[in-house]
């Protein structure tokens, strides 16, 4: 009798270690699926150019509203922005102020992807309103007398672009001798203008829409002017490609729009 109560109890710890075990595995992947969208998103990291700092920042907090992927973002001039990519070899999106500086980062094997122009940087004169050093054309940069604010001509990309017109025609020279200060991002260029230094810059065309009630606007002709088309690019490095990719495409829906409504110029 004994053994026949033994054997039951037996039995009946048998079913029930069968259970539990059996509900343990059941509910496994429904922990794991818990666990995986209770997990917070991982934020991008993105490298963009100073000068396109009130637009992209735009874009990027649209982009976490939308996603919850939020993007941090360095700003700084073109020539810096490169120089911290190659030494960090780390990030996602790569958003300089013109293809030169993407097209030396696709040399280096750094670009995954690519989408745009996203916008146009467009090099123009800004002088004090009532333009006192009288500059009508590009070439009244090289008239003695004139003090200029230039943005730096190896890390930016408009200063790159202003020298490409000086060569152009002739004048890079005299233009040297008329530089009062060079500063480190376009935008810099207006600052220095209106703190009272210089009778004339180049900069971006924004950033003269930015306060153009105390600045006045010398076009540069066409026909001689270096205008950049502003890229948005994932890095080799990313590891969130199909996040980084995703933020491309958000890029090219939204981006040339608010762009435009920043003061940039974009293509039609």
């Amino acid at each position: 009798m004994k053994t026949r109560v033994s054997y039951i109890k037996l039995i009946i710890f048998s079913l029930l270690l069968t259970f539990l075990i059996s509900g343990c595995t059941a509910g496994t992947p429904k922990d794991e699926n818990t666990s995986a969208a209770q997990q917070p998103k991982q934020n991008l990291f993105a490298y963009v150019g100073a000068g396109l700092k009130e637009p992209v920042s735009e874009i990027a907090q649209l982009y976490e509203q939308k996603t919850g992927v939020k993007v941090e973002i360095s700003f700084n001039n073109s020539g810096v922005l490169f120089n911290q990519l190659e030494t960090s070899k780390k990030g996602d999106i790569y958003m300089p102020g013109g293809m030169p500086y993407l097209e030396k980062a696709k040399q280096n094997g750094y670009i995954d992807e690519m989408v745009g122009p996203i916008a146009i940087h467009t090099p123009v004169i800004i002088t004090p309103k009532g333009n006192p050093a009288q500059i009508n054309k590009v070439q009244d940069l090289a008239k003695p007398g004139v003090k200029i604010i230039m943005p730096d001509k190896e890390a930016t990309a408009l200063g790159k672009s202003a020298y490409k017109t000086f060569n152009k025609l002739g004048i890079t020279k005299d233009v040297d001798k008329n530089v009062l200060t060079t500063v480190e991002t376009a935008p810099k260029v207006a600052t220095t203008l209106l703190m009272g230094q210089g009778n004339a810059g180049i900069t971006e065309y924004s950033n003269y829409t930015k306060d153009k009630e105390k600045l006045d606007l010398v076009e540069i002709d066409p026909a001689v002017n270096e205008v950049e088309e502003i890229p948005c690019a994932s890095l080799t490095f990313s590891n969130q490609k199909e996040q980084a990719k995703d933020f491309l495409k958000f890029m090219k829906e939204e981006g040339s729009a608010i762009f435009a409504k920043h003061g940039f110029k974009v293509k039609a």
